[in-house]
């Protein structure tokens, strides 16, 4: 089909759709019945050629289970559950060793809402499109003990999905990293580690894109 016939069916849906927003939704209205014409006459080609919308090529990194993990889960000494989605190459991490590393954190409490992310538009450098890494020490405690637990053993390139649970996450005063720059992701976040009713477990995904070994 031609790019014009595609423009116009478009066109033509989005007419459809506008005047059914404006129509009870129990009674076709005047768009519905134009676009059940425009099918039988036209046939169903024209609309199936109309571009889905892009899917992440890995579904297990957006799917998100509020779930406390599952049976494809390692159950860590710690606490922390780690599913290995990709193992990395090279030397492992080690306590002292620096990371960089690529994370999205959700809480479980909320339904798995996301309230932090290195791949959110804020983080990302301005005009690249590129985002910066999260860098830390494990070991150092400047983050939180169940991210780096997450990382030991990784290896460059590896990518793990974790269930932190609330002993090895954040306190009440939130004063390990990393934390949300959005207030809104801040007040989410609050409202389960502020809350000793709430559970305050997250669910974390790591990639490892970089490993500075101790010295």
């Amino acid at each position: 089909l031609s790019a014009m016939a595609i423009l116009c069916a478009y066109l033509l849906c989005f007419a459809a759709s506008s005047c059914c927003a404006l129509s009870s939704p129990l009674e076709p209205c005047a768009g519905r019945r134009f676009l059940m014409q425009l099918t039988s006459t036209v046939g169903v080609g024209v609309l199936s050629t109309l571009p889905a919308a892009v899917a992440n090529p890995d579904p297990a990194l957006t799917t998100v289970s509020t779930l406390n993990a599952g049976p494809d889960f390692t159950t860590l000494a710690s606490g922390v559950k780690v599913k290995e989605v990709r193992v990395g190459a090279g030397p492992p991490v080690r306590v002292g060793d620096t990371v960089s590393v690529q994370y999205s954190g959700r809480c479980l409490n909320l339904n798995g809402k996301k309230f932090i992310s290195t791949q959110d538009a804020s983080t990302r450098t301005s005009g690249l499109a590129i985002s910066e890494p999260y860098v830390f020490t494990v070991g150092s405690g400047a983050v939180i003990p169940g991210l780096e637990q997450a990382v030991l053993g990784m290896a460059k390139g590896g990518y793990r999905r974790v269930v932190i649970p609330a002993a090895l996450g954040y306190d009440a005063a939130m004063r390990l990293g990393p934390t949300p720059d959005n207030f809104q992701d801040v007040r989410a976040l609050e409202s389960i580690v502020k809350n000793p009713n709430r559970d305050a477990s997250l669910l974390f995904d790591v990639q490892l894109e970089r490993i500075k070994l101790q010295r």
